[in-house]
């Protein structure tokens, strides 16, 4: 969705209006002891310079190695240090790019899914991709990664969700239901439906419509899953 170019040890991407802020909240990470986190090295009005994360991130499709047990428990574990260190972060004069939503808890990452982890021979070694962070609660975060990486996709198996969304909710530390999971994700879903249905039509990219009605689906599956006893 961005113009990003790797140059040697660094990453050389498109900056915003936002850019500033999430520089100091990379910053702000990096002070708390999360590793694995892109570094900010400079910034103007057009592109940012980032370090570089080595790995290996999972493109699409994604391989089968992604949906194994092991990757949802470091995912999820990972996402909560991410959440607890972001308590305290300075947000005044903070210049969000994607809106905030509340109630306010924690910055959300907003994109946290196996696209934007880095593995080093299966295992998790970091996260990337900061550049959509704001500030949100703390199930915002876990219901995307949820339907990412449980995944919460049309035609999955209902047994096999829940012992995931079961796991995930362990190895984040959370008290919530899977109901409570599974709604958050329905409006996740509709609102990156929503949102990426604007952007195909703002940027003339209509191949976007293609994730939009994709998007749709899995929120209808979602949505069936609530329907009955989980």
């Amino acid at each position: 969705m961005n113009h990003v170019r790797r140059v040697g040890d660094f990453v050389r991407r498109d900056a915003g209006p936002w850019t500033p802020t999430i520089h100091r909240y990379l910053a702000h990470l990096n002070a708390h002891g999360i590793p694995g986190i892109p570094m900010p090295v400079s910034a103007d009005d057009n592109h940012e310079l980032l370090t570089y994360i080595p790995g290996t991130v999972p493109q699409y499709p994604l391989p089968d190695w992604v949906w194994s047990d092991v990757v949802l428990i470091a995912g999820g574990r990972l996402l909560r240090r991410l959440h607890d260190a972001s308590i305290g972060f300075d947000a005044s004069d903070a210049h969000w790019q994607v809106p905030i939503h509340e109630p306010v808890e924690v910055i959300c990452h907003n994109d946290f899914a196996p696209h934007n982890l880095v593995f080093d021979d299966g295992d998790l070694v970091g996260v990337i991709d900061f550049d959509t962070c704001s500030p949100g609660p703390r199930l915002w975060d876990l219901a995307y990664f949820a339907t990412r990486a449980i995944p919460l996709e049309a035609g999955q198996d209902a047994v096999a969700i829940v012992r995931r969304l079961d796991l995930l909710l362990a190895s984040y530390g959370m008290a919530a239901s899977r109901a409570d999971l599974l709604e958050t994700a329905l409006v996740r879903l509709h609102d990156i439906a929503d949102v990426t249905a604007e952007r195909a039509t703002a940027q003339g990219k209509p191949e976007l419509l293609e994730h939009v009605a994709g998007y749709r689906r899995d929120a209808a599956f979602v949505r069936s899953l609530l329907s009955v006893s989980l």
